[in-house]
């Protein structure tokens, strides 16, 4: 019994540690938080470029385009990030050293992770502390980020689907991209604005190879 005690102790001690980790890591200061959104964008955006090139090598066009135009989306969100760091006096410098596996479908897998953390973790409480700060930009670009994050994370899941099934033939050959919130689109059909930023679908930009 006692022995069971003291098992439940140290499990409550090391809850109440992580929650206070987690606490300390959610509660950084929105200049931090961009620096880390930064970071995180311009790693991906890299990332996607590669993928991109890997997939182009392969024979897959479809998959090839997407993340072209995916990387393009995320370097709106570090444009758009940046600027809110730099208005805010601060600024930043990254040098992304990316490197990507040889399997295509694990590499869109491993992108389809990465956006599903952005838009599910990172940029909730990045959101919640810039409203707390009353930093209006950071809000509305941490916003929009994490809505188009989770437009990718389910066009990433569609594609690697048709890829696994073997019909790769279905996957959009032009991709567009929205220029102000990084929004993704397969198609233009059904869509006059993006549901994200608003912006006319006249401005978006389309990617094919």
């Amino acid at each position: 019994m006692k022995k069971l005690f003291l098992i439940l102790t140290a499990i409550a001690c090391l809850s109440a540690c992580t929650n206070r980790q987690l606490e300390e890591m959610t509660d950084a200061p929105t200049i931090d938080n961009l620096k880390t959104a930064i970071d995180g964008e311009t790693n991906a955006s890299q990332k996607y470029v590669k993928i991109s090139e890997q997939a182009f090598d392969q024979g897959q066009p479809g998959v090839a385009t997407m993340f072209a135009a995916a990387s393009f989306a995320e370097n709106i969100h570090v444009q758009s990030h940046t600027a809110v760091l730099n208005d805010l006096g601060e600024g930043i410098e990254i040098i992304p050293d990316i490197e990507i596996g040889e399997n295509l479908e694990e590499n869109i897998q491993s992108a389809i992770d990465g956006e599903t953390y952005e838009f599910t973790e990172m940029y909730p409480p990045m959101i919640k502390k810039a409203n707390k700060e009353e930093v209006n930009d950071a809000v509305r670009s941490f916003t929009y980020a994490k809505k188009a994050e989770e437009r990718h994370a389910k066009l990433y899941t569609e594609t690697l689907e048709l890829l696994k099934a073997g019909k790769s033939n279905e996957i959009a050959a032009v991709w567009y991209v929205c220029p102000v919130c990084g929004n993704l689109f397969n198609t233009l059909e059904g869509y006059e604005i993006c549901a994200i930023c608003g912006v006319e679908k006249h401005s978006f930009i389309s990617f094919e190879k």
